[in-house]
Order: structure tokens, then C-alpha cells, then sequence
């Protein structure tokens, strides 16, 4: 049995999608492989949730704690919470490795002598030169996808009312305003995937516009309530959908949102499909497969 344990020094680091990536990569190499989510922290939930319900891969549906992983499959892709004793955790999983993620300017994190499997960099600029540092396996550049703001973080930040809540969590890649009329409205929503559309409360019209395109959330503005027609389409045809009711205008929403660029929690397919991607053009090994 072999366990990676993915760590990082501070939170928001990209330990989630990191996990995520090296376990659906190791599974779809052939590997018997169960990606978890240890206990400690008030992420360790939510973590486990979005784990659970991702395609091709497999994992327990809550945290767990170090006496678990003897249950689970030949190798285990573990994440840590942020700033997790190491030596407590290694003294607990004879023979476990640590990936240690986070950005070129974190704090380095103290892994116990002989278990560094390596680092993996994150939110890396693209002009950046990564030097010579041996310990470094892949670096993900900045990227829009992978920046993008969470549904669930976007109502969190502007304390927005939830009218509908999708079942399944939602990968957003753009956030885009809404257009003035409804004539323009689809061919513009239409030729960009899993967007979030800001849009004011009463223009219905271009609300049920972005239904007709790859549109995973509307967050309508101005505080009053959307037309009834609204939400039963949503709910009769489009479940895949979420809808938000901020108190701002337009402008201050998406000025709030942008806050959220690059520090949201990882929520879904999108992000982890363009995470394995990035890890397949690093031609990054899996450690946890050595």
C-alpha cells in the first residue's frame, strides 16, 4: 500500500485540485486508487463532498483520520489540512510521502527527513523562470480556468440569497455581465462554456437567454425578486443550473467577485480537467505510483 499525502503551509494553497489531479491520473493509468480528505480543519467537509462526487474517481463521501487509510485501496491520494503536523501524520502512516503544493513564495513547510516526494507550484506567471529547484515536479501557470471563482464562494462573498442550488456543485470558468437585450445575448453567452452570468433582477429576457447556452449560475442584482417564469424554467429544465439574488447593482457584484480570482475553493470537473491537462503537458511522474 502506498500514501501521498498532499500538504501545503497555508490554506487556498491548491491542494484540492492538486489531489484530485493525481488521483484521476493515476486511476486512468490503471491504478487501484481512492483520493480522502483527513480531518482538521473546517474545509475537511466540503473537501470530502466535492471528492465524492467527481467522475473517475473514487472516494468516501467524508473525512477521514490516519486509523482509515488501512481500509481503503492499494494506493491512497491523501489531502491534508493546511499547516498539518507532518511528523504526527508520518509517525501515523509508516512509509507515507508528501507532496508539498503551494505558490514559489509560500512558507516552506517541514516534511520529515526522507518523505519528500516533491513539490508541485501553483498560480506560477507565465513570464515567471522557475530556476533550479530539484524538488519541484510540475508548476501550474496562472490560469484562467483554474482561478475562477467557485458558485459557492461568489454567494458566501456577496452574501447573496440562494433562489435555486443546484444539486451538484458546479466548475465555473467565466463570469460574464449580462448584455443589454436579449437579441445579442445568446450568440454572447453562447461561445464561452460553464459561465457564471451577472444580470439585473428584472431582465428576464436575457436570463432565459443564458439558459440556452452552457450557463451553470445566474446571480441577478438590484435585491428584488425575478419574475416566477424564471425560476420554474429553471427548476422544469435547467437543474443543472444555480440562482443568486445579490443586493448590489451590477457593477458592485462583479467588483466584489473579481476579489475571488485565484483564491476560490475547488468545486468540480472543469477545474480538474484542466488540471489533469496541465499535469499531462508537465509530463509530471505520479509519485505515489513509484
Amino acid at each position: 500500500m502506498s500514501v501521498l499525502v498532499v500538504a501545503s503551509a497555508e490554506a487556498r494553497a491548491g491542494r484540492s485540485l492538486v489531489a484530485a489531479a493525481i488521483a484521476y491520473r493515476m486511476g486512468r493509468d490503471g491504478a487501484t486508487v481512492t483520493l480522502a480528505r483527513l480531518r482538521g480543519d473546517d474545509s475537511a467537509v466540503p473537501d470530502a463532498a466535492t471528492f465524492a462526487l467527481l467522475d473517475g474517481i473514487v472516494a468516501p463521501t467524508a473525512p477521514v483520520q490516519p486509523a482509515d487509510i488501512v481500509s481503503l485501496s492499494r494506493h491512497v491520494v491523501l489531502e491534508a489540512s493546511p499547516g498539518a503536523d507532518l511528523g504526527a501524520l508520518l509517525a501515523a502512516l509508516p512509509g507515507a510521502r508528501v507532496l508539498v503544493v503551494g505558490r514559489a513564495q509560500s512558507q516552506p513547510l517541514d516534511v520529515p527527513g526522507g518523505a519528500l516526494a516533491g513539490a508541485i507550484l501553483t498560480r506560477v506567471p507565465a513570464a515567471a523562470a522557475m530556476g533550479a529547484r530539484a524538488d519541484v515536479l510540475a508548476a501550474l501557470p496562472e490560469d484562467r480556468v483554474l482561478a475562477a471563482p467557485s458558485i459557492a464562494d461568489i454567494a458566501a462573498s456577496l452574501g447573496a440569497k440562494w433562489l435555486v442550488e443546484s444539486a451538484a456543485p458546479a466548475s465555473i470558468d467565466r463570469v460574464m455581465i449580462g448584455t443589454v437585450a436579449s437579441d445579442a445575448a445568446e450568440p454572447y453567452f453562447g461561445a464561452r462554456e460553464r459561465t457564471c452570468v451577472i444580470t439585473r433582477f428584472d431582465k428576464t429576457d436575457v436570463q432565459l437567454a443564458a439558459l440556452l447556452t452552457d450557463t451553470e449560475a445566474l446571480v441577478l442584482t438590484g435585491g428584488r425578486e425575478p419574475s416566477p417564469y424564471l425560476i420554474d424554467r429553471v427548476r422544469g429544465t435547467r437543474e443543472d443550473v444555480s440562482v443568486l439574488l445579490a443586493d448590489g447593482d451590477t457593477v458592485e457584484t462583479m467588483r466584489a467577485i473579481e476579489g475571488l480570482y485565484g483564491t476560490s475553493r475547488f468545486d468540480g470537473a472543469g477545474k480538474l480537467a484542466r488540471a489533469v491537462a496541465l499535469l499531462d503537458e508537465a509530463g509530471m511522474t505520479i509519485p505515489a505510483a513509484a
